[in-house]
């Protein structure tokens, strides 16, 4: 016969638990994995936006250059002062001498607005060798002066004035983005002679890329080259 006595089970909820304890340990893998290939490789993750502040180096003077501190500026005669390009609204950004850090790389400008000569390399006006100057792409709150040097065309005019005053225009020949691999293995080597032998040269030099906070660098470079027009 029936007893009649109804007895209550609890549902089993283990499962449950397991699933979704998985699923947690599977999101903190994920999110730690995108973590780790932004900090090595500087990838985006898919989601989750990344700080600006994370983007780029913080130690840049992201300070706006005054007109006045532009005219002001003096270096010795035979030495590039400014630099313009009119093709990307660029007009008289001062050129900074440098050398290389300690680690021997070749130095930066302090000031997003500012460009940088390595002194190591050829004076505009000898007629040979190349001129190599770099610049900034951006900051935390700003563009820097060379944001937009990809985009510049073969052809395109680019004027540097030396510290006695004497101007001298070369004419892009070349402009491309390489990894940072690149430029270290052959693409600096090529950016310190001219293009041509007989015919001084300017080569700009910027970042592009990811910011890749591991190792504090950008992970591409733009390297333009240049002939001085006759």
């Amino acid at each position: 016969m029936q007893s009649g006595l109804n007895i209550k089970t609890k549902r089993d909820l283990s499962l449950l638990r397991w699933v979704f304890a998985g699923l947690i340990v599977f999101v903190i893998l994920i999110i730690g994995w995108f973590g780790y290939r932004w900090y090595v490789a500087g990838e985006q993750p898919p989601v989750v936006p990344v700080p600006v502040s994370a983007m780029a180096d913080s130690t840049i003077d992201e300070s706006v250059v005054t007109q006045d501190q532009i005219d002001q500026y003096t270096v010795p005669s035979t030495h590039p002062r400014y630099i313009s390009i009119p093709d990307l609204g660029i007009t008289n950004s001062r050129v900074k001498a440098v050398g290389l850090t300690a680690t021997k790389n070749l130095d930066t400008p302090k000031n997003l607005s500012d460009t940088a000569w390595y002194e190591k390399s050829a004076l505009p006006g000898t007629g040979a060798g190349a001129v190599v100057i770099n610049g900034h792409n951006g900051g935390i709150t700003r563009d820097g002066v060379f944001a937009n040097l990809n985009t510049l065309k073969q052809g395109a005019a680019i004027i540097v004035e030396r510290g006695d005053g004497k101007k001298f225009t070369y004419k892009v020949v070349e402009n491309k983005t390489v990894s940072l691999q690149e430029a270290n293995e052959t693409g600096m080597q090529k950016m310190m002679q001219p293009v041509q032998d007989d015919k001084e040269s300017l080569s700009l030099i910027t970042c592009a890329g990811n910011w890749v906070p591991r190792d504090k660098v950008f992970d591409k470079r733009i390297l333009l080259r240049a002939v001085a027009i006759d």
